[in-house]
């Protein structure tokens, strides 16, 4: 059974529950916002005006989509409306979250270039790279070519169809009492008392509840956070890495390859997710 833990990550304690699409994992922490952790306590040792442009990197200015409360998916009896109201609600939150990756993900390349090239960064732009550290989880000391590699792997999109389909898949097309209660499209659990909702099936010697959101934007954040930190994730984000270095599109159905551990189900899993983006092409856009 995983355990509370507190996780010391970068230059921030934290101590919080655990976030798991499953049981037997190591667990990551549950924050408030993921915003806090693009903000570590060494900037506060930076001048005002260093601290002004690490800042103005971080910040990703595009206004947040408007909160909608969620439709009632099962009172839409036509099924190819229903998949259209459901990727119409999700979809603007995947896409923001994307777009804020590419932001951050080009200026790191903008960085990696320049220590390619042997060149001096300045103590922003040192700042803003151990901020990223901190925020895709890595614990590094002095950045080297094989961090920065790293935190590009990380530091990357997930396909909408990926997304897309996954929520479909795992909140029945958003009419699960985890989606319709708690905004919990990906099956994600936490491990505090409260965190949540308690599975109906939960076995007595269990503790894990199912995660509860406030909106959809901060369920799609975490999944998006599970995904580009969590080891579990290091073979999606290695296929990723590999498309990107054979210039190729970074398509859903070739990183559903990569999440053999997100399910129980295993390869079954991966077919099943595989299978549906290819059935509602259609409907989606990468």
């Amino acid at each position: 059974m995983i355990k509370k833990s507190a996780i010391i990550v970068g230059w921030l304690a934290v101590c919080a529950a655990a976030l798991s699409p499953f049981v037997g994992l190591q667990p990551i922490p549950q924050q408030d916002s993921l915003d806090e952790w693009q903000r570590p306590d060494r900037i506060e040792a930076l001048s005002q005006a260093d601290k002004k442009r690490v800042l103005e990197r971080l910040a990703y200015t595009e206004p947040a989509v408007a909160f909608k409360p969620l439709p009632d998916f099962n009172a839409i009896n036509d099924t190819t409306a229903k998949k259209r109201a459901f990727f119409d609600y999700l979809r603007p939150h995947v896409q923001r979250e994307n777009n804020r990756l590419r932001y951050l993900r080009q200026q790191l390349l903008e960085l990696a270039e320049k220590k390619r090239k042997n060149q001096r960064l300045n103590i922003n732009e040192y700042a803003f790279l151990y901020s990223l550290y901190d925020e895709f989880r890595m614990d590094v000391a002095e950045t080297d070519p094989q961090m920065l590699e790293e935190l590009l792997k990380r530091v990357d999109i997930l396909p909408p169809s990926l997304v897309l389909m996954q929520a479909a898949n795992e909140s029945a097309w958003g009419t699960s009492r985890f989606a319709v209660e708690g905004f919990n499209f990906f099956g994600q659990w936490c491990f505090r008392e409260g965190c949540g909702l308690v599975p109906l099936s939960r076995g007595e010697d269990q503790s894990h509840e199912v995660a509860k959101f406030d909106s959809p934007a901060k369920s799609i954040r975490s999944y998006f956070y599970n995904l580009n930190t969590f080891h579990t994730y290091e073979s999606l984000r290695e296929i990723r890495a590999k498309l990107r270095a054979e210039r190729k599109p970074v398509r859903g159905e070739a990183l559903a390859a990569g999440l053999g551990r997100y399910s129980e189900r295993g390869e079954e899993y991966i077919t099943e997710i595989s299978s549906m983006i290819r059935f509602n092409r259609r409907f989606l856009e990468d």
